[in-house]
């Protein structure tokens, strides 16, 4: 059993009764025998959490270098399996091993949005998240995390909505130029963001 099973089914429960959480729809839409790139707005660290107790499948996140590469945190984020990526710049070392998990058959964690959004607004998707998809080879599975008071508090559940495999193809990239890239991101954000309409 992994440190990530360990570490989740110890959370299970108090996250259970601090913050609970309802899922709708099938977590288990999450294909169980292919690489996947997992995307969900981003509202907070507690969505890692979140998203770990929903899906069944170990989750390879994918955070900001400052907090992977920080002295509490980064022993964490190994045992984890999870790392960071250099958002200010092009990091094209963690963009090969993004590639790599999920073209590994593992599921690669990303919130496309590159940082926390607390006014449920879509701002501007990264387009690498599409590209890594693309050049992975593999479908992008979609969820939006959704506080009932707009924000986490104690006690109050968050609804999470599952969404559904879509392929990049399916979002608009053809010849996977950077333009692409980009309205498929818009693309997907959207579809995110209507999850639970």
């Amino acid at each position: 059993m992994s440190f990530y099973t360990v570490a989740r089914e110890i959370v299970r429960p108090v996250g259970a009764l601090f913050f609970p959480i309802k899922v709708h729809g099938d977590r288990n839409l999450l294909p169980e025998n292919t690489g996947v790139v997992l995307c969900a707005n981003h509202i907070s660290f507690l969505d890692v959490i979140f998203l770990a107790l929903t899906f069944k499948r170990q989750i390879h996140f994918v955070g900001k270098e400052k907090y992977a590469q920080n002295i509490i945190l980064k022993p964490l984020f190994k045992w984890l399996g999870s790392f960071g990526i250099n958002t200010e710049k092009p990091d094209i070392a963690a963009v090969k091993r993004c590639i790599g998990v999920a073209a590994g058959g593992d599921v690669l964690g990303i919130f496309p949005e590159g940082t926390r959004i607390l006014n449920g607004k879509v701002s501007n998707p990264m387009p690498g998240v599409i590209m890594i998809a693309h050049k992975a080879k593999v479908p992008v599975f979609y969820a939006k995390i959704s506080p009932r008071c707009g924000k986490f508090r104690l006690f109050v559940k968050t609804d999470i909505y599952i969404g559904n495999s879509i392929s990049t193809q399916e979002l608009g990239v053809v010849g996977g130029r950077g333009s692409e890239y980009k309205e498929a991101a818009e693309k997907l954000m959207d579809k995110i963001y209507k999850l639970g309409e």
